[in-house]
């Protein structure tokens, strides 16, 4: 994608060149001080998974290795602390739903939990008492809708496992006539479509613009749910990056909104699947995703250049995997490697398993596009699936043997399939940003973005 430049700015900015510093100093405070006399609008990217070391993987693999310098990320200007991720609990090691509780909330609860304390009693979130306030509302995610972390942000639920009373609560009015959004974009169709409940026929006809295409959602119009995949997105290897687009609609979306009101508008948007291929221990599915992630993190710095009125925060939930860029003793990570790979591991096992075993080498040669040894193509191809030719045993068995291959092959390393519980990024741009620098807790990026809303 494109990402918009204004030359207004660079024209402001070579005017602001040729004025004395009393002067500039004093347009910096006039515009400081523009900035408090409206709550700015809140943009909150979640990148789901995505511990520290997730952003190295992508700056090393947007790099070239041995070079002097590395390749710039929007990233990089923007770190400004760290959180914990524990949920209120014994484990130390959260869920997405108790760590999006605890983003949206500014309340820790159990794993599991959606919107709700330990007590299982709801507790407002922001986009709630934003819509109260009668901003404007909305969430992108590369997951289904109705998933743990945009469902905590708008609902309330004992167990993230409730998808279709989620995707109920979604659709139903909380707010006189209105929904709890102005748009809602990601995957999750069939939440909506169901043998028990279509919801789609039934939004139309209150006014809801559902919208199935990608080529509709750039005419959409608010209230806008979108629904794009059965339930997640494809990954961005597999296919092509869609966070990046559908977060330049929603905030074309929102902004029209706002202009008609001159309320704010808070929007959340995820990179649900960063984590899903960090459960996959899977790198090159990880750093596509990844960049998905950074392509809306740049839409959304485009926003911000051109709406300063605009805070920007940007953390993980938790990290996945326990992802080591070096692996096995050697001092190496081969980043070009990595961004060789065309499939991801998943898309390569479901091949696999459609072709008989003579055809296994010619399939995953070009996609896995590594230097594989003789001695390594003979233990593959020779690996023994589940005796009772059960399809879920003798996946897990090719995707643990090619997690191993390229994991050898690209020295990176993984810890587990699961969460783990180290700190994450904290990183902010725009009004009352210094307010996250520093070490802290999930619930205090939420309590801040609480006290926003006003």
């Amino acid at each position: 994608m494109k990402f918009r430049r204004t030359l207004l700015l660079s024209g402001i900015a070579l005017a602001l060149a040729g004025c004395t510093q009393s002067n500039a100093n004093d347009d910096a405070n006039a515009n400081a001080a523009a900035t408090t006399e409206q709550a700015p609008n809140i943009i909150f990217l979640i990148g789901d998974g995505m511990g520290f070391e997730f952003i190295s993987a992508y700056r090393y693999a947007m790099s070239e290795r041995g070079a002097n310098a590395l390749a710039p990320t929007p990233f990089d200007d923007m770190l400004v602390g760290a959180s914990t991720t524990y949920p209120d609990d014994d484990t130390w090691v959260t869920d997405s739903a108790s760590s999006a509780t605890a983003l949206a909330t500014g309340v820790k609860s159990y794993n599991g939990a959606i919107g709700v304390d330990a007590d299982k009693h709801p507790q407002q979130t922001i986009m709630e008492k934003a819509r109260e306030l009668g901003w404007h509302t909305g969430a992108v995610a590369t997951s289904q809708v109705n998933h743990a972390t945009p469902a905590s942000f708008f609902t309330h639920h004992p167990s993230r496992q409730m998808y279709n009373e989620i995707a109920d609560s979604y659709a139903t009015t909380k707010f006189g006539d209105s929904w709890s959004f102005d748009v809602l974009l990601g995957g999750g169709t069939s939440y909506f479509d169901r043998d028990d409940k279509n919801w789609l026929p039934e939004l139309s006809a209150q006014g809801m613009n559902v919208v199935t295409d990608m080529a509709e959602l750039e005419q959409a119009q608010a209230p806008v749910l979108g629904l794009f995949a059965p339930v997640g997105l494809p990954f961005a290897l597999d296919s092509e990056p869609y966070l990046a687009e559908l977060t330049r609609n929603a905030l074309r979306i929102l902004d029209a909104e706002q202009a008609q009101s001159g309320k704010p508008f808070a929007l959340m948007i995820e990179g649900s699947k960063i984590d899903w291929c960090g459960h996959a221990n899977d790198i090159a599915c990880a750093v596509h995703e990844m960049h998905d992630f950074a392509q809306a993190l740049q839409v959304a710095k485009d926003y911000q250049a051109a709406n300063p009125n605009t805070i920007i925060v940007v953390t993980a939930d938790h990290s996945t995997g326990g992802l080591t860029l070096g692996q096995g003793g050697e001092y190496q990570w081969y980043s070009e490697r990595v961004m060789d790979i065309k499939a991801t591991i998943g898309t390569m096992v479901k091949g696999l398993l459609e072709r008989p075993r003579d055809q296994w080498r010619a399939y995953l040669e070009p996609l896995l596009n590594l230097p594989v040894s003789e001695a390594q193509w003979s233990e593959l191809v020779a690996i023994e699936l589940s005796a009772t030719n059960d399809r879920g045993d003798d996946a897990d068995l090719l995707q643990d043997a090619l997690v191993k291959l390229t994991g050898e092959l690209t020295r990176t390393g993984w810890t587990t399939s699961g969460h783990t519980a180290v700190d994450v990024p904290v990183m902010a741009s725009g009004p009352y940003a210094e307010r996250l620098r520093g070490y802290q807790d999930n619930t205090d990026i939420a309590k801040v973005l609480l006290e926003i809303v006003r």
